[in-house]
Formats: C-alpha cells, sequence, structure tokens
C-alpha cells in the first residue's frame, strides 16, 4: 500500500506542497483525501496517518544521511530505508542546507518543517468527517446466535404444536429424537458461522472496553483514537521489512 500511496501523493501536490497550506484549499484537499483513500479502499484518516510516518520518517532519515557525509568513509552506514528514494520529491518542500552551515540549524529546519506540517493537519482533521471503525465484539455476536436459535427453536415448537393437535396420538420417542436432531443441527450450524477471535482481536478489544469505561469526552476520544493509529501504523511502516546494512 505505501508505495501505492507515495505515487498518489506525488501526482498531488496539494496533499504536500507548502503553498497549498491556505485554508482557502481545505474542502479541495478533503476531496483529495477521500479520492487518495477510495483508491486505497482505506478511510481517509487512516490514510493520512500512513503519510504522516512516510513523510517524517524520509525528512528523519534525510537528515540522518546529512550526518553521515560528515563521517569518514569506514564509518559511514549505507543502510537506506527503502522508501527513501520515492519519496526525494519532498526534497523541493525543505530548503537546502549550505555546506558551510552546520548541521543542528538543518535539525531545527526539518523539525519545523515537520512540526508545520503537523500542527496544519491537526488543524485540517477536526474539520473532517469521523469514521467508526466496525469492531468485533463477541459478546454481541454470539447474543445474535443465541436469539436466531431461540427464535428457530420456538418457530419448530409451534410447528409441532400444530402438528400434535392435527394428529393426537403421536410416538413421544420420536418427537424427542427429532428435537435432539434438530437441536444438534442448530448447534453444528452455529459453530460453523461462527469465528473464534483471534489473540489480536481479543487485546483490542479489552483495550476498547478499558476506554470505553473511562467515559471520555468525545474529543479526548478522538485524540486518544488518532495517538493509537499513529503509533500502530508507525510501528507497520518502519518495521514490517527489517533493515540491512552492508
Amino acid at each position: 500500500m505505501e508505495y501505492q500511496l507515495i505515487e498518489l501523493i506525488k501526482a498531488n501536490p496539494i496533499l504536500y506542497d507548502r503553498k497549498y497550506r491556505n485554508p482557502r484549499y481545505r474542502e479541495e484537499k478533503m476531496e483529495k483525501w477521500a479520492e487518495v483513500a477510495l483508491q486505497l479502499r482505506r478511510d481517509p484518516s487512516t490514510v493520512r496517518i500512513r503519510w504522516k510516518t512516510l513523510r517524517d520518517t524520509y525528512i528523519r532519515e534525510r537528515q540522518r544521511k546529512q550526518r553521515e557525509e560528515e563521517k569518514d568513509e569506514a564509518e559511514r552506514s549505507h543502510y537506506t530505508w527503502k522508501y527513501y528514494h520515492h519519496l526525494q520529491f519532498l526534497n523541493s518542500q525543505v530548503k537546502e542546507t549550505p555546506t558551510n552551515v552546520k548541521l543542528n540549524e538543518s535539525d531545527t529546519e526539518i523539525s519545523q518543517y515537520i512540526q508545520d506540517a503537523n500542527t496544519y493537519n491537526d488543524e485540517e482533521e477536526e474539520h473532517e468527517i469521523e469514521y467508526e471503525a466496525e469492531n468485533f465484539d463477541l459478546n454481541e455476536y454470539i447474543k445474535k446466535i443465541d436469539n436466531s436459535t431461540a427464535t428457530v427453536t420456538n418457530l419448530s415448537k409451534i410447528g409441532t404444536s400444530d402438528e400434535m393437535n392435527k394428529k393426537r396420538k403421536v410416538d413421544k420417542d420420536a418427537i424427542i429424537n427429532e428435537a435432539c436432531q434438530e437441536i444438534s443441527t442448530l448447534l453444528k450450524n452455529a459453530k460453523q458461522r461462527f469465528t473464534p477471535p483471534s489473540p489480536n482481536q481479543v487485546f483490542f478489544n479489552a483495550m476498547a472496553l478499558q476506554v470505553e469505561e473511562a467515559k471520555l469526552s468525545p474529543i479526548d476520544l478522538m485524540r486518544l483514537q488518532q495517538r493509537l493509529l499513529e503509533v500502530v501504523t508507525q510501528e507497520l511502516v518502519l518495521y514490517q521489512d527489517k533493515p540491512y546494512t552492508s
């Protein structure tokens, strides 16, 4: 997804160029984010966080490479982040540092770029539509199965009662056997429909319960969700492939 996201952002300068930070471009930018999200089959919030992580990581990698250039050849690290070359179109957004200027001044410029971009993105996100992620609720799912089973069982009982009224003489053993077979069939179907949650689902469901019990305000809840999503996304982007040095 990351490579495709980078190409889509690169094709839409309005999503990364400094000159489009004026509030009058807000609606147009939101439309572009929605288009990109649609092509990637993700919600705009997730796409923007992934882009933010890629952009910030690239700026820091660029800063690191500048430091490496000052070292002796034997001491230099030749590791290159796999998205580094694909993101070099962002160089125009960061002022080049003259060779006679110390790197700590470059650090300040880069940090300021990241801070400004993040601040602007945070202001934009306040105006975006909230998207709810569909969570797997085990208890709710079991209730649905129980209700469905109870409904089928009740209908079966009604049918059996009507049949008993019509036939006054019915073999009790046959009724019991039929009922047992029906219950077995229902349980078998329920097991086939139900997929046990994975350890990850159990973990995040437990976290969701803790958040619900905390009864946070809507604003605090949105900030918490944003921070969690940023952390998860950053970890996935940075560590999906282990870096290799040569």
